[in-house]
């Protein structure tokens, strides 16, 4: 028995050994599996180099072109440039229009070239720039100002390094706000509006810091200094910039929490007559045009933009519209007191004309149809049900629909208007007094909605 155990475990550990993982060393003794053949690393390795030295050399040849001066002749490239910019994008999308465009539709709006103008400008600002710095030191050395004149060489290519830089990082900060949303959505398949918002944000806030790192460095400021800045002159900066800081905190609020999205629509109350109030005949609801960093920017119903900071945002209440699930129909009637007796046929036929319309949500929303208050002149009857159709322009005619079926129902079972009774001190003017036979009972039916819900938003 001892021996057939001991059998049986000499099986059990060359099997464990059999299917343990391979082990890996630097020194060797790997397994061949893990290893590249001699020949077939020694050309990674050669490739490897052969690389870097091509990266090296671009490296040098892009900043031997950057150091190198600006002539007084070559102010002919600006001028060229500057046509560039107000011409020659024209010309070349009513080309390029002509070839491709045409088929998919490319508006002058959203295409390339009217994008590319202020990535252009940069760059021209830049040339005007490193063009005046140069030839003002060669008028300078001419009249012979060296004590007003940078004389190092090396102070020199630093501060063409460091335009280069900021303007690298200028176009790389517009070409990541413009460009990585629509990657996000077409390649990564985020659709969602505010998370392609805050994974933009988070990037250019990346990109600006490195930016203005690099161009500091470049300038030839020292590290401690830069990080002595950032210290001292943040916190001095964040105490002089409160309302600034603010916004841009808002912004970021609103890009993770989400309230609303551009293109929604929301309800702003006014608030201290800083903003024009949702209630106003000429505002309705805003809709949401675009979160910037600093203010959003929200267009009412009469088309003129209205900008609030951001910081706006944190103690607000905002009602969005465009998310609600259901549009409430609320009506008011007014039935005379003489057609008390027909209150119940009333809510009775309302209430089964509500559940049976295919419009009217009756499984999670309560249909309420009742006599709610008695009133001077007449009863109240008050009637609340929703639609599960959203679409403002689709949902007013069958809000219409439903009111008049209402409005028809209660004139089958009224005898009459229900006309509003201005009382005269001392006069009784209840129905079942003997007298005038009731003058003036006020209107019977005061259908529509209420002024404070949001269907007409």
């Amino acid at each position: 028995a001892a021996a057939q155990y001991t059998a049986r475990a000499t099986a059990a550990a060359e099997a464990a050994g059999a299917l343990a993982p391979p082990t890996f060393s630097l020194t060797g003794s790997a397994d061949p599996w893990m290893l590249l053949e001699d020949g077939a690393q020694q050309k990674l390795d050669d490739v490897t180099k052969e690389v870097a030295k091509k990266l090296r050399g671009v490296v040098q040849a892009m900043d031997t072109n950057i150091n190198k001066t600006w002539m007084p002749q070559d102010v002919w490239l600006i001028v060229a440039w500057h046509f560039a910019i107000t011409k020659g994008r024209k010309w070349a999308y009513k080309w390029m229009a002509k070839k491709f465009y045409n088929s998919k539709g490319v508006e002058w709006e959203k295409s390339f070239w009217r994008w590319i103008a202020n990535p252009m400008r940069v760059v021209g600002a830049l040339w005007i720039t490193t063009y005046l710095f140069d030839n003002g030191l060669r008028l300078g050395t001419a009249l012979e100002l060296p004590n007003f004149l940078p004389t190092e060489i090396e102070m020199i290519g630093d501060f063409d390094r460091g335009m280069y830089a900021m303007a690298s990082g200028i176009i790389a900060v517009m070409s990541t706000n413009h460009w990585l949303p629509g990657i996000l959505k077409r390649k990564f398949g985020i659709k969602d509006t505010s998370q392609r918002l805050i994974i933009t944000r988070l990037a250019t806030f990346a990109v600006t810091s490195a930016a203005i790192a690099l161009t500091a460095l470049l300038f030839g400021f020292p590290t401690s200094s830069l990080m002595g800045f950032g210290g001292i002159g943040g916190l001095t900066f964040g105490l002089a910039a409160k309302d600034l800081i603010s916004n841009f905190i808002g912004g970021a609020m609103l890009a993770v929490v989400r309230p609303f999205s551009p293109g929604e629509k929301v309800f702003l109350l006014s608030n201290n007559g800083r903003f024009r109030s949702t209630k106003e005949p000429t505002v309705g609801a805003y809709q949401v045009k675009e979160i910037g960093w600093y203010q959003t920017t929200l267009v009412p119903k009469d088309t003129r933009p209205t900008t609030v900071p951001n910081g706006y945002f944190l103690g607000a209440n905002v009602v969005n519209i465009s998310r609600q699930t259901a549009r409430i129909i609320v009506a008011h009637i007014r039935v005379r007191y003489d057609d008390a007796q027909h209150i119940p046929a009333m809510t009775t036929g309302i209430e089964a004309y509500l559940r049976n319309h295919v419009k009217i949500i009756t499984h999670s929303k309560p249909v309420r149809v009742h006599l709610r208050e008695i009133r001077d002149d007449h009863l109240s009857i008050r009637v609340e049900t929703h639609s599960h159709v959203i679409n403002k322009d689709e949902f007013l005619p069958i809000q219409q629909e439903i009111l008049l079926g209402i409005f028809n129902i209660v004139k089958l079972h009224s005898s009459g208007p229900a006309w509003p009774v201005l009382n005269t001190v001392g006069e009784d003017m209840r129905p079942w007094h003997g007298g005038d036979g009731g003058r003036g009972r006020g209107m019977y039916a005061d259908l529509g909605t209420q002024d404070y819900d949001y269907n007409g938003l």
